[in-house]
C-alpha cells in the first residue's frame, strides 16, 4: 500500500501521540498527602491477599493504626502504649512506594474518606511482589461517623470468612494430639495453692516505634512459675501443648539438652506438669473467636526444696 506524504504525515502523527497515551497510561502518579493534611484516618481492616486475616499458624493481622499526615513528609501515628501521637518520617523510594514506621508501603489510594496501602516486603532494596501480600484499610472518623454512622469496633470485626476458618483450624488441632496452633486468647493460668505463683510475661515495648509487638504475647505465651515446698530445687524451660480441655503434655526443652540426658530430663519435665502443674494450677485452654482449641505455651518452671 502506497502512502501519501500528507498522508503518511497524518499516520505517523497518530502513531506517536497514541504511544505518547500509552505511555502517560503506564505511568504511576507519585500519591501526595498535601490534601489530607490533618485529617484522621482509623484503620478498619487488614488482610490478606486471599481475604483472611489469619494465618494456619494462628497469626492475626489486625487493624491497629490511628494516623493523620502533617506533611508531605511526615506522618503522626498514635502509640497506645504511650498514649500520644508519634511522628514518623516519610521516605518515598519510587513511584507509590514509601517508607514510614519502619515499613514499606505502596500507596494504593488516597481520599478524603479513605486510604488504601499495601505492605511491601522488600529483600537487599527490591519488592518481592509474591510476598507483599497484605492490604490495609483505612478510613477518615468523618467518614466512619457521618457517612457510614457506626463505629471503628464495629468495622474491626472479624469477617464471616476468618470465623468458618478458625472452626474448621479448631476441629483439626482438636482432633490431632500433636496438632496445635496460636490461641488469640491464649492460655490462663491460676494457681490453685499458696505454694505455686504463676505470672504471664509481657512482651516488651520498643522504644522507636512505641509500640509493644502484641502479636509476640499470644503467638509465643509465656509464663514464670515458682513452686515452694518442692521436692527438690529445680529449674526448667519447656514447650507444652495445652488442648481444648485444659490439659498439659510436655513437649520439647526451650535450652539444649544432651542427648544422654534427654530421656531423663524429660520424664522429670513430665513428672512436674503431673504432680505439680495439673494438681495446683486451673487451667483455661486457650482460644480463637470463641472457639478453645489446642495450643503450645513456653513454661519456665523453678522449684524450691522445702526447708528444714
Amino acid at each position: 500500500m502506497k502512502l501519501y506524504p500528507f498522508a503518511l504525515f497524518l499516520f505517523l502523527s497518530q502513531v506517536f501521540v497514541s504511544c505518547g497515551h500509552i505511555s502517560k497510561m503506564a505511568e504511576e502518579p507519585v500519591p501526595a498527602f498535601t490534601a489530607i493534611k490533618g485529617i484522621k484516618y482509623t484503620e478498619i481492616k487488614r488482610r490478606f491477599n486471599n481475604g483472611l486475616s489469619f494465618t494456619d499458624q494462628g497469626f492475626q493481622l489486625e487493624p491497629e493504626w490511628n494516623l493523620y499526615f502533617n506533611a508531605d513528609d511526615s506522618v503522626r501515628i498514635y502509640s497506645p502504649e504511650k498514649k500520644q501521637y508519634m511522628t514518623y518520617r516519610i521516605f518515598h523510594s519510587h513511584k507509590a512506594l514509601f517508607q514510614f514506621a519502619r515499613e514499606w508501603i505502596r500507596v494504593k489510594h488516597v481520599s478524603k474518606d479513605s486510604l488504601i496501602f499495601q505492605v511491601m516486603e522488600l529483600e537487599s532494596r527490591v519488592v518481592m511482589e509474591d510476598l507483599s501480600n497484605i492490604t490495609m484499610t483505612l478510613y477518615s472518623d468523618d467518614y466512619i461517623k457521618n457517612v457510614l454512622k457506626t463505629t471503628a469496633e464495629k468495622l474491626k470485626a472479624p469477617s464471616k470468612e476468618d470465623s468458618l476458618f478458625i472452626k474448621y483450624r479448631a476441629i483439626q488441632a482438636n482432633s490431632h494430639p500433636d496438632s496445635a496452633f496460636a490461641a488469640r486468647n491464649p492460655v490462663v493460668f491460676k494457681s490453685k495453692s499458696k505454694i505455686l505463683r504463676v505470672e504471664k510475661i509481657k512482651p516488651a515495648l520498643d522504644p522507636y516505634l512505641g509500640f509493644v509487638n502484641r502479636s509476640e504475647e499470644y503467638l509465643y505465651p509465656e509464663y514464670k512459675i515458682n513452686i515452694s515446698k518442692a521436692y527438690n530445687d529445680f529449674q526448667y524451660s519447656f514447650e507444652a501443648r495445652v488442648d481444648h480441655t485444659g490439659k498439659m503434655h510436655f513437649k520439647k526443652f526451650l535450652v539444649p539438652v544432651e542427648p544422654e540426658f534427654l530421656e531423663t530430663k524429660t520424664k522429670v519435665a513430665q513428672g512436674i506438669i503431673d504432680v505439680y502443674l495439673r494438681n495446683l494450677l486451673e487451667v483455661t485452654p486457650g482460644n480463637t473467636l470463641g472457639f478453645p482449641h489446642a495450643s503450645v505455651v513456653n513454661l519456665h518452671v523453678i522449684g524450691k526444696k522445702i526447708s528444714e
